[in-house]
């Protein structure tokens, strides 16, 4: 053997010894199982990616270095819930997770003592491309995304080593939670009368001031509360009326009411509206209202509600006023409440005690957790009078005591009329936030600036 080849084995044998002795010193088994420690990283970033791909955040969370009350696994595990989300919401994020497929890429891999990383290619929908179309449905929408050309996302998964296993340790991080971006994608579908009616909220909407019947009414009002999301297509110019029948005869036709303008839309027809006089009572009926989407496709109902409508003849009752009932009266007028001015009686389009919150348990009865006593009139726009309004109170029906009483209020306060939406009131309300006492509480309405009683009623908390 020639000197020179023995030269460099005997350098290698040398190297070799360093290498060992190095070896032993900084950990054998960590430092030279190179190969082993890349194939248990594959196979750990492989089930990484499974749970990624599934966006399965409890086992995301339990198989990390994430702490389950870190904001980390806090702010993933309300990314992919689903508990927040409409069903439309969540049926676009199913089709979307089922499009995400990943690769490892093995030449990637790094080890070091207790860390590692490897890339990890995802594929997924390209679902923005998808958003940008208009589809009518939900279905439409999950189709589109099944057939939708994808997109790559690139992650560096990171693994720290703990007891001889390979945990993820950059799970809920930025470049992690990339992959979850579709979770924040708005879904506007075009609309449909179905899709108008899920934004209803029926736990508000009604027939203002009626559960189930108007008595003497000059008009029927139903008021609409939505969903906020339906501000997403006020710039679709899209519309919707409403339709009244009475009996199941069309008595009005509304004008067109632009979808997306606001969460609460008066729905009103006024007596002259319906083909009756000004302020004059609708006829006793069962009054529907029907409300239509103005569709591509032609008019689409979204949902119907009927009240039943009663015109009585109230005889005439005496009264301690100066004014002789002799034309109908409103409901409880000459009962509980009367008016003591003729001219401004004329103003008045709904008189009555006001619920607030849920707490009368007749016309002029209030249950004693009332939060406010309210008397209510709805006057012609025309009207804009300053008042003085006061309340008293009493706990005996006793003549004596109710003329003490008259001689100090409890609260006074003066208004104007407020133009709402629907009409234009006068709000005589008195806070008493469920610390009412049981008795009698009598209302004086007076012309501001002057001694003129306008009006003069009393309500009952028991």
């Amino acid at each position: 053997m020639r000197e020179g080849a023995l030269m460099i084995r005997n350098s290698l044998k040398k190297a070799v010894s360093v290498l060992l002795t190095g070896a032993v010193m900084f950990g054998f088994a960590g430092c030279l199982d190179f190969g082993g420690n890349k194939k248990a990283v594959i196979e750990a970033a492989d089930t990484l990616a499974s749970n990624m791909a599934s966006a399965d955040a409890a086992k995301l969370i339990k198989n990390s270095t994430l702490s389950k009350k870190s904001d980390e696994a806090v702010a993933l595990t309300e990314l992919l819930s689903n508990d927040k989300s409409s069903e439309d919401e969540a049926a676009f994020y199913k089709a979307v997770e089922k499009t995400i497929e990943y690769e490892i890429d093995e030449d990637s891999v790094t080890v070091e003592k207790d860390s590692a990383s490897i890339n990890i290619v995802f594929t997924i929908a390209d679902y923005s491309k998808v958003l940008q179309d208009d589809f009518s449905s939900i279905d439409e929408l999950t189709a589109a995304i099944k057939k939708a050309d994808t997109m790559t996302v690139k992650f560096t998964a990171e693994f720290a080593k703990e007891e001889k296993e390979w945990i993820p340790d950059n799970v809920g991080s930025k470049k992690f939670m990339k992959l979850y971006e579709y979770r924040n994608a708005e879904i506007v579908l075009g609309l449909s009368a179905d899709i108008i009616k899920g934004f209803i909220d029926k736990s508000l909407s009604g027939f203002w001031l009626s559960e189930d019947k108007y008595l003497d009414t000059t008009f029927i009002e139903y008021d609409l509360y939505l969903d906020s999301a339906i501000y997403d297509y006020e710039s679709r110019n899209e519309y919707m009326y409403i339709v009244l029948s009475k009996d199941g005869i069309p008595v009005y036709t509304g004008p067109d009411i632009k979808i997306g303008e606001s969460t609460y839309v008066v729905l009103r027809v006024d007596s002259d509206q319906a083909g009756l006089g000004a302020f004059e009572y609708f006829e006793t009926g069962k009054y529907t209202m029907d409300l239509y989407y103005k569709g591509p496709n032609g008019d689409e109902l979204i949902e119907s509600n009927s009240v039943d409508v009663e015109k009585t003849v109230i005889p005439t009752i005496n009264s301690s006023s100066n004014i002789g009932p002799t034309d109908d009266l409103f409901p409880g007028e000459g009962e509980y409440f009367d008016f003591n001015d003729r001219d401004f009686r004329s103003n008045v389009i709904v008189a009555k005690w006001f619920d607030y919150d849920g707490y009368k348990l007749d016309d002029d009865v209030y249950s004693s957790d009332v939060l406010t006593i309210a008397f209510s009139l709805e006057v012609v726009p025309s009207c804009t009078m300053e008042v003085e309004y006061c309340y008293y109170y009493t706990d005996s029906e006793d003549e004596d005591a109710l003329s003490e009483a008259l001689t100090n209020p409890i609260y006074s306060d003066t208004v104007t009329p407020t133009t709402y939406a629907n009409g234009t009131f006068y709000d005589f309300d008195y806070e008493v936030n469920g610390e009412a006492d049981p008795g009698y509480y009598v209302i004086v309405v007076f012309e501001a600036g002057t001694s003129n009683v306008l009006l003069y009623g009393f309500c009952v908390v028991s």
